[in-house]
Protein backbone atom coordinates (compact mmCIF):
# COMPACT_ATOMS: atom_id res chain seq x y z
CA UNK A 1 0.00 0.00 0.00
CA UNK A 2 2.87 2.39 0.81
CA UNK A 3 6.00 3.13 -1.22
CA UNK A 4 8.04 3.99 1.88
CA UNK A 5 10.79 1.67 3.13
CA UNK A 6 9.59 -0.87 5.67
CA UNK A 7 10.95 -0.89 9.21
CA UNK A 8 10.00 -3.38 11.92
CA UNK A 9 9.10 -2.14 15.40
CA UNK A 10 12.02 -3.25 17.62
CA UNK A 11 10.15 -3.75 20.92
CA UNK A 12 8.96 -7.37 20.90
CA UNK A 13 7.80 -7.95 24.49
CA UNK A 14 4.51 -9.78 25.03
CA UNK A 15 2.60 -6.50 25.35
CA UNK A 16 4.80 -4.11 23.33
CA UNK A 17 2.63 -1.84 21.19
CA UNK A 18 3.89 0.27 18.31
CA UNK A 19 0.92 2.61 18.70
CA UNK A 20 1.99 3.51 22.25
CA UNK A 21 5.39 4.66 20.96
CA UNK A 22 4.54 5.91 17.50
CA UNK A 23 0.98 7.26 17.51
CA UNK A 24 -0.62 10.28 19.16
CA UNK A 25 -4.16 11.55 18.92
CA UNK A 26 -4.79 15.15 19.96
CA UNK A 27 -8.32 16.19 20.89
CA UNK A 28 -8.18 19.99 20.75
CA UNK A 29 -11.81 20.35 21.89
CA UNK A 30 -10.91 18.46 25.11
CA UNK A 31 -7.24 19.47 25.54
CA UNK A 32 -6.49 15.77 25.83
CA UNK A 33 -4.46 13.10 24.05
CA UNK A 34 -4.28 9.32 23.66
CA UNK A 35 -2.17 6.70 21.89
CA UNK A 36 -5.08 4.93 20.16
CA UNK A 37 -8.88 4.91 20.02
CA UNK A 38 -9.22 2.17 22.64
CA UNK A 39 -7.53 3.80 25.63
CA UNK A 40 -8.36 6.50 28.13
CA UNK A 41 -7.41 10.08 27.26
CA UNK A 42 -4.71 12.03 29.12
CA UNK A 43 -4.54 15.74 29.82
CA UNK A 44 -1.53 17.38 28.18
CA UNK A 45 0.38 20.45 29.30
CA UNK A 46 -0.64 23.37 27.10
CA UNK A 47 2.55 25.35 27.76
CA UNK A 48 5.03 22.66 26.70
CA UNK A 49 2.53 21.07 24.28
CA UNK A 50 4.40 17.77 24.71
CA UNK A 51 1.29 15.72 24.00
CA UNK A 52 3.21 12.57 23.03
CA UNK A 53 5.08 12.13 26.31
CA UNK A 54 2.51 12.58 29.06
CA UNK A 55 3.25 10.85 32.39
CA UNK A 56 0.52 8.30 31.65
CA UNK A 57 2.02 7.36 28.26
CA UNK A 58 5.53 7.06 29.76
CA UNK A 59 4.25 4.74 32.50
CA UNK A 60 2.39 2.61 29.96
CA UNK A 61 5.54 2.24 27.82
CA UNK A 62 7.58 1.25 30.87
CA UNK A 63 5.05 -1.46 31.80
CA UNK A 64 4.96 -2.75 28.22
CA UNK A 65 8.76 -3.07 28.25
CA UNK A 66 8.26 -5.42 31.21
CA UNK A 67 5.62 -7.42 29.33
CA UNK A 68 2.76 -6.10 31.47
CA UNK A 69 -0.60 -4.75 30.30
CA UNK A 70 -0.89 -1.11 31.42
CA UNK A 71 -4.69 -1.08 31.65
CA UNK A 72 -6.63 2.16 31.09
CA UNK A 73 -8.24 0.73 27.94
CA UNK A 74 -5.51 -1.65 26.74
CA UNK A 75 -7.87 -4.43 27.87
CA UNK A 76 -9.45 -4.12 24.41
CA UNK A 77 -6.41 -5.82 22.86
CA UNK A 78 -5.82 -8.12 25.84
CA UNK A 79 -9.35 -9.53 25.61
CA UNK A 80 -9.03 -10.22 21.88
CA UNK A 81 -5.60 -11.84 22.30
CA UNK A 82 -6.84 -13.95 25.23
CA UNK A 83 -9.39 -15.66 22.95
CA UNK A 84 -6.84 -16.19 20.17
CA UNK A 85 -7.82 -13.22 18.00
CA UNK A 86 -5.67 -10.65 16.20
CA UNK A 87 -5.69 -7.38 18.14
CA UNK A 88 -4.88 -3.82 17.09
CA UNK A 89 -1.58 -4.18 18.95
CA UNK A 90 -0.62 -7.23 16.93
CA UNK A 91 -1.88 -5.70 13.68
CA UNK A 92 0.36 -2.63 14.09
CA UNK A 93 3.57 -4.36 15.19
CA UNK A 94 4.58 -4.81 11.57
CA UNK A 95 2.33 -2.35 9.74
CA UNK A 96 3.40 -1.20 6.24
CA UNK A 97 4.69 2.36 5.88
CA UNK A 98 5.09 3.14 9.59
CA UNK A 99 8.51 3.89 11.06
CA UNK A 100 9.30 3.60 14.79
CA UNK A 101 10.33 6.84 16.52
CA UNK A 102 13.91 7.92 15.64
CA UNK A 103 14.97 7.65 19.30
CA UNK A 104 14.62 3.83 19.08
CA UNK A 105 17.47 3.75 16.54
CA UNK A 106 19.79 4.88 19.34
CA UNK A 107 18.10 3.38 22.38
CA UNK A 108 15.72 0.49 21.58
CA UNK A 109 13.96 0.86 24.93
CA UNK A 110 13.56 4.65 24.93
CA UNK A 111 10.27 5.85 26.42
CA UNK A 112 10.49 9.59 25.64
CA UNK A 113 10.00 9.63 21.90
CA UNK A 114 8.81 11.60 18.85
CA UNK A 115 5.52 10.65 17.18
CA UNK A 116 5.48 9.33 13.63
CA UNK A 117 1.70 9.26 13.37
CA UNK A 118 -0.39 12.25 14.42
CA UNK A 119 -4.16 12.23 14.47
CA UNK A 120 -5.92 15.55 15.06
CA UNK A 121 -9.47 16.38 16.01
CA UNK A 122 -9.42 20.09 15.21
CA UNK A 123 -13.04 20.96 15.95
CA UNK A 124 -16.45 19.50 16.75
CA UNK A 125 -18.11 21.22 13.76
CA UNK A 126 -20.20 18.46 12.20
CA UNK A 127 -23.34 17.85 10.16
CA UNK A 128 -24.29 14.48 11.71
CA UNK A 129 -25.47 13.08 15.06
CA UNK A 130 -24.07 9.55 15.25
CA UNK A 131 -25.53 7.39 18.02
CA UNK A 132 -22.11 6.63 19.56
CA UNK A 133 -20.78 10.19 19.31
CA UNK A 134 -20.54 12.94 21.95
CA UNK A 135 -20.73 16.76 22.00
CA UNK A 136 -16.95 17.31 21.86
CA UNK A 137 -16.96 15.64 18.43
CA UNK A 138 -20.33 16.82 17.09
CA UNK A 139 -21.71 20.34 17.19
CA UNK A 140 -25.06 18.88 16.10
CA UNK A 141 -25.24 16.66 19.19
CA UNK A 142 -24.15 19.57 21.35
CA UNK A 143 -27.00 21.65 19.96
CA UNK A 144 -29.47 18.79 20.43
CA UNK A 145 -28.39 18.44 24.05
CA UNK A 146 -28.86 22.17 24.52
CA UNK A 147 -32.42 21.82 23.20
CA UNK A 148 -33.42 18.77 25.26
CA UNK A 149 -31.17 19.18 28.28
CA UNK A 150 -29.40 16.66 30.46
CA UNK A 151 -30.71 13.07 30.60
CA UNK A 152 -29.85 10.51 33.30
CA UNK A 153 -31.43 7.07 33.76
CA UNK A 154 -29.85 3.81 34.95
CA UNK A 155 -26.33 5.11 34.21
CA UNK A 156 -27.35 6.23 30.71
CA UNK A 157 -26.17 9.83 30.57
CA UNK A 158 -26.56 12.55 27.97
CA UNK A 159 -25.10 15.88 29.08
CA UNK A 160 -26.48 19.31 28.47
CA UNK A 161 -24.72 21.83 26.25
CA UNK A 162 -20.91 21.76 26.63
CA UNK A 163 -18.96 24.89 25.60
CA UNK A 164 -15.49 24.61 24.14
CA UNK A 165 -12.77 25.15 26.77
CA UNK A 166 -11.45 28.68 27.22
CA UNK A 167 -8.00 27.47 26.21
CA UNK A 168 -9.19 26.12 22.85
CA UNK A 169 -7.92 29.11 20.80
CA UNK A 170 -4.49 28.78 22.42
CA UNK A 171 -4.44 24.99 21.82
CA UNK A 172 -5.44 25.54 18.20
CA UNK A 173 -2.57 28.04 17.77
CA UNK A 174 -0.10 25.71 19.50
CA UNK A 175 -1.13 22.83 17.26
CA UNK A 176 -0.31 24.78 14.12
CA UNK A 177 2.97 25.99 15.63
CA UNK A 178 3.87 22.34 16.29
CA UNK A 179 2.91 21.34 12.75
CA UNK A 180 4.91 24.20 11.25
CA UNK A 181 8.05 22.91 13.01
CA UNK A 182 7.48 19.16 12.93
CA UNK A 183 5.24 18.11 10.06
CA UNK A 184 8.28 16.89 8.09
CA UNK A 185 9.00 14.29 10.82
CA UNK A 186 5.62 12.58 10.41
CA UNK A 187 4.93 9.45 8.39
CA UNK A 188 1.20 9.93 8.66
CA UNK A 189 -1.12 12.83 9.49
CA UNK A 190 -4.77 12.01 10.07
CA UNK A 191 -7.54 14.60 10.22
CA UNK A 192 -10.84 13.79 11.88
CA UNK A 193 -13.84 15.72 13.13
CA UNK A 194 -16.52 16.60 13.39
CA UNK A 195 -16.52 16.67 9.65
CA UNK A 196 -13.19 17.90 8.24
CA UNK A 197 -14.55 18.94 4.86
CA UNK A 198 -16.77 21.60 6.48
CA UNK A 199 -14.15 22.86 8.95
CA UNK A 200 -12.00 25.95 8.34
CA UNK A 201 -9.09 24.32 10.18
CA UNK A 202 -8.79 21.72 7.42
CA UNK A 203 -8.34 24.44 4.85
CA UNK A 204 -5.65 26.07 6.99
CA UNK A 205 -3.85 22.73 7.22
CA UNK A 206 -4.03 22.22 3.46
CA UNK A 207 -2.62 25.72 2.93
CA UNK A 208 0.33 24.82 5.19
CA UNK A 209 0.96 21.52 3.40
CA UNK A 210 0.77 23.12 -0.02
CA UNK A 211 3.86 25.22 0.79
CA UNK A 212 6.05 22.22 1.70
CA UNK A 213 7.70 19.27 0.05
CA UNK A 214 6.69 16.24 2.12
CA UNK A 215 7.60 13.08 0.22
CA UNK A 216 7.33 10.84 3.31
CA UNK A 217 3.90 12.07 4.42
CA UNK A 218 0.64 10.18 4.11
CA UNK A 219 -2.30 12.57 4.53
CA UNK A 220 -5.44 10.83 5.77
CA UNK A 221 -8.85 12.51 5.99
CA UNK A 222 -11.88 10.86 7.57
CA UNK A 223 -15.21 12.07 6.19
CA UNK A 224 -18.88 11.16 6.44
CA UNK A 225 -19.09 12.21 2.75
CA UNK A 226 -22.42 13.94 3.29
CA UNK A 227 -21.10 16.99 1.46
CA UNK A 228 -22.87 18.68 -1.45
CA UNK A 229 -21.46 16.91 -4.50
CA UNK A 230 -20.10 19.87 -6.49
CA UNK A 231 -18.45 21.33 -3.39
CA UNK A 232 -16.95 17.93 -2.61
CA UNK A 233 -15.55 17.64 -6.14
CA UNK A 234 -13.84 21.03 -5.81
CA UNK A 235 -12.25 20.00 -2.51
CA UNK A 236 -11.03 16.70 -3.92
CA UNK A 237 -9.61 18.43 -6.97
CA UNK A 238 -7.69 20.75 -4.65
CA UNK A 239 -6.28 17.70 -2.85
CA UNK A 240 -5.16 16.27 -6.18
CA UNK A 241 -3.18 19.45 -6.81
CA UNK A 242 -1.66 19.41 -3.32
CA UNK A 243 -0.62 15.79 -3.77
CA UNK A 244 1.25 16.84 -6.89
CA UNK A 245 2.84 20.11 -5.71
CA UNK A 246 3.80 18.93 -2.20
CA UNK A 247 5.09 15.62 -3.48
CA UNK A 248 3.15 13.75 -0.80
CA UNK A 249 3.72 10.02 -0.50
CA UNK A 250 -0.02 9.46 -0.72
CA UNK A 251 -3.46 10.78 0.17
CA UNK A 252 -5.96 8.51 1.83
CA UNK A 253 -9.67 9.34 2.10
CA UNK A 254 -11.62 7.26 4.58
CA UNK A 255 -15.38 7.21 4.23
CA UNK A 256 -17.03 6.75 7.61
CA UNK A 257 -20.07 4.48 7.43
CA UNK A 258 -21.08 1.49 9.52
CA UNK A 259 -23.58 -0.52 7.49
CA UNK A 260 -25.95 0.07 4.56
CA UNK A 261 -29.56 1.15 4.08
CA UNK A 262 -31.90 3.03 6.42
CA UNK A 263 -30.02 1.49 9.35
CA UNK A 264 -26.93 3.48 8.37
CA UNK A 265 -28.97 6.70 8.25
CA UNK A 266 -30.42 5.98 11.71
CA UNK A 267 -27.02 5.26 13.23
CA UNK A 268 -25.44 8.34 11.61
CA UNK A 269 -28.42 10.64 11.97
CA UNK A 270 -28.30 13.22 9.16
CA UNK A 271 -26.45 10.92 6.75
CA UNK A 272 -27.63 11.03 3.13
CA UNK A 273 -26.73 7.58 1.85
CA UNK A 274 -27.30 8.47 -1.81
CA UNK A 275 -24.96 11.44 -1.48
CA UNK A 276 -22.39 9.29 0.32
CA UNK A 277 -22.42 6.80 -2.54
CA UNK A 278 -22.20 9.53 -5.19
CA UNK A 279 -19.20 11.13 -3.50
CA UNK A 280 -17.47 7.81 -2.86
CA UNK A 281 -17.97 6.84 -6.50
CA UNK A 282 -16.20 10.08 -7.48
CA UNK A 283 -13.25 9.03 -5.32
CA UNK A 284 -13.20 5.54 -6.80
CA UNK A 285 -13.38 6.54 -10.45
CA UNK A 286 -11.78 10.02 -10.53
CA UNK A 287 -8.82 9.86 -8.12
CA UNK A 288 -5.76 7.76 -7.39
CA UNK A 289 -6.10 8.23 -3.63
CA UNK A 290 -5.96 5.26 -1.28
CA UNK A 291 -9.57 4.63 -0.22
CA UNK A 292 -11.00 3.05 2.91
CA UNK A 293 -14.30 2.48 4.57
CA UNK A 294 -14.16 2.82 8.36
CA UNK A 295 -16.99 1.40 10.47
CA UNK A 296 -17.90 1.74 14.12
CA UNK A 297 -19.15 -1.61 15.41
CA UNK A 298 -22.28 -1.58 17.55
CA UNK A 299 -25.22 -3.93 17.97
CA UNK A 300 -27.22 -1.83 15.53
CA UNK A 301 -24.68 -2.06 12.71
CA UNK A 302 -24.71 -5.86 12.54
CA UNK A 303 -28.06 -6.57 10.79
CA UNK A 304 -27.25 -4.53 7.67
CA UNK A 305 -23.49 -4.96 7.70
CA UNK A 306 -23.64 -7.54 4.87
CA UNK A 307 -25.02 -4.83 2.57
CA UNK A 308 -21.98 -2.66 3.24
CA UNK A 309 -19.66 -5.59 2.53
CA UNK A 310 -21.36 -6.10 -0.83
CA UNK A 311 -20.69 -2.43 -1.69
CA UNK A 312 -17.03 -2.72 -0.64
CA UNK A 313 -16.65 -5.87 -2.71
CA UNK A 314 -18.21 -4.14 -5.73
CA UNK A 315 -15.91 -1.10 -5.47
CA UNK A 316 -12.91 -3.38 -4.93
CA UNK A 317 -13.49 -4.99 -8.30
CA UNK A 318 -12.39 -1.63 -9.78
CA UNK A 319 -9.67 -0.91 -7.20
CA UNK A 320 -8.87 -2.19 -3.72
CA UNK A 321 -11.04 -0.57 -1.05
CA UNK A 322 -9.86 -1.23 2.49
CA UNK A 323 -12.26 -1.80 5.37
CA UNK A 324 -11.39 -1.06 8.99
CA UNK A 325 -13.56 -1.37 12.07
CA UNK A 326 -13.51 -0.09 15.62
CA UNK A 327 -15.78 -0.69 18.58
CA UNK A 328 -18.16 2.01 19.69
CA UNK A 329 -16.37 3.65 22.61
CA UNK A 330 -17.65 5.40 25.70
CA UNK A 331 -21.06 3.67 25.80
CA UNK A 332 -20.36 -0.01 26.40
CA UNK A 333 -24.05 -0.84 26.15
CA UNK A 334 -23.77 -0.23 22.40
CA UNK A 335 -21.34 -3.11 21.93
CA UNK A 336 -22.74 -6.41 20.60
CA UNK A 337 -21.08 -8.46 23.36
CA UNK A 338 -24.04 -7.56 25.61
CA UNK A 339 -26.16 -10.04 23.62
CA UNK A 340 -23.68 -12.91 23.70
CA UNK A 341 -23.18 -15.08 20.65
CA UNK A 342 -26.84 -14.91 19.56
CA UNK A 343 -26.22 -11.58 17.80
CA UNK A 344 -23.59 -12.99 15.45
CA UNK A 345 -26.25 -14.64 13.30
CA UNK A 346 -28.10 -11.33 12.80
CA UNK A 347 -25.50 -10.38 10.19
CA UNK A 348 -21.94 -10.35 11.51
CA UNK A 349 -21.11 -13.90 10.47
CA UNK A 350 -22.67 -13.32 7.04
CA UNK A 351 -20.71 -10.09 6.59
CA UNK A 352 -17.38 -11.79 7.31
CA UNK A 353 -18.28 -14.70 5.03
CA UNK A 354 -19.10 -12.29 2.19
CA UNK A 355 -16.03 -10.07 2.61
CA UNK A 356 -13.55 -10.63 -0.23
CA UNK A 357 -9.86 -9.94 0.38
CA UNK A 358 -8.85 -10.09 -3.31
CA UNK A 359 -5.62 -11.70 -2.02
CA UNK A 360 -4.56 -8.30 -0.66
CA UNK A 361 -2.36 -8.76 2.46
CA UNK A 362 -3.80 -5.75 4.28
CA UNK A 363 -7.42 -6.73 3.62
CA UNK A 364 -6.54 -10.25 4.78
CA UNK A 365 -5.05 -8.83 8.01
CA UNK A 366 -8.19 -6.83 8.67
CA UNK A 367 -10.36 -9.91 8.09
CA UNK A 368 -8.30 -11.76 10.70
CA UNK A 369 -8.89 -8.84 13.05
CA UNK A 370 -12.67 -8.91 12.41
CA UNK A 371 -12.69 -12.63 13.15
CA UNK A 372 -10.98 -11.87 16.44
CA UNK A 373 -13.86 -9.55 17.34
CA UNK A 374 -16.29 -12.32 16.37
CA UNK A 375 -14.49 -14.70 18.75
CA UNK A 376 -14.77 -12.13 21.53
CA UNK A 377 -18.52 -11.80 20.90
CA UNK A 378 -18.93 -15.58 20.66
CA UNK A 379 -17.38 -16.09 24.09
CA UNK A 380 -19.18 -13.20 25.79
CA UNK A 381 -22.04 -13.52 28.26
CA UNK A 382 -25.47 -11.93 27.96
CA UNK A 383 -25.63 -8.71 30.01
CA UNK A 384 -29.21 -7.81 30.91
CA UNK A 385 -28.21 -4.60 32.69
CA UNK A 386 -26.48 -3.22 29.60
CA UNK A 387 -29.36 -4.39 27.39
CA UNK A 388 -31.67 -2.33 29.60
CA UNK A 389 -29.34 0.66 29.21
CA UNK A 390 -29.34 0.22 25.43
CA UNK A 391 -33.13 0.20 25.32
CA UNK A 392 -33.32 3.33 27.49
CA UNK A 393 -30.80 5.09 25.26
CA UNK A 394 -32.53 4.21 21.99
CA UNK A 395 -35.94 5.28 23.29
CA UNK A 396 -34.50 8.63 24.38
CA UNK A 397 -32.88 9.17 20.98
CA UNK A 398 -36.19 8.29 19.29
CA UNK A 399 -37.95 10.86 21.47
CA UNK A 400 -35.44 13.54 20.52
CA UNK A 401 -35.22 12.71 16.81
CA UNK A 402 -38.75 11.49 16.03
CA UNK A 403 -37.43 8.08 14.97
CA UNK A 404 -38.41 4.50 15.86
CA UNK A 405 -35.62 1.99 16.32
CA UNK A 406 -38.08 -0.93 16.49
CA UNK A 407 -39.05 -0.43 12.84
CA UNK A 408 -35.49 0.04 11.58
CA UNK A 409 -33.94 -2.75 13.67
CA UNK A 410 -36.63 -5.41 14.22
CA UNK A 411 -34.04 -8.08 15.11
CA UNK A 412 -32.54 -5.91 17.85
CA UNK A 413 -36.02 -4.91 19.02
CA UNK A 414 -36.93 -8.59 19.37
CA UNK A 415 -33.85 -9.22 21.51
CA UNK A 416 -34.92 -6.32 23.73
CA UNK A 417 -38.64 -7.24 23.86
CA UNK A 418 -38.59 -8.71 27.34
CA UNK A 419 -36.28 -6.08 28.81
CA UNK A 420 -38.30 -3.97 31.25
CA UNK A 421 -37.36 -0.36 31.86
Amino acid sequence: MSNKPHKIFPIQTATGCQLKWTHSTVFLTELRTSSCHRVEHDQFDLDTFNFHNTPEKITARELMLQGQWPGHGCEHCKNIEDVGGTSDRMLHLDFPGIHPPPELDIDPIATHVTPRILEIYFSNTCNLKCIYCVPVFSSQINQENKTFGEFISNDVYLPGHIPLPEEYPQAYEKMFEWLDKNIHTLDKLLVLGGEPFIQKQTQELLDLISLRKLPNLDLVIFSNLTIEHEKFKRQIDQLKQIEKTSNLNQINIIGSIDCWGPQAEYIRNGLDLNLFEKNFNYLVYETNFILNINSVLSSLTIPSMPGLVEKINHWSETRIIYWSMMKAGGRDYLHPTIFGNQILELGFTTALDKFKTFDDPEKTSYLDYFRGIAKEIEQSSIDIIKQKQLKIYLLELDRRRNTDYTKIFPGIAELLTNIEI
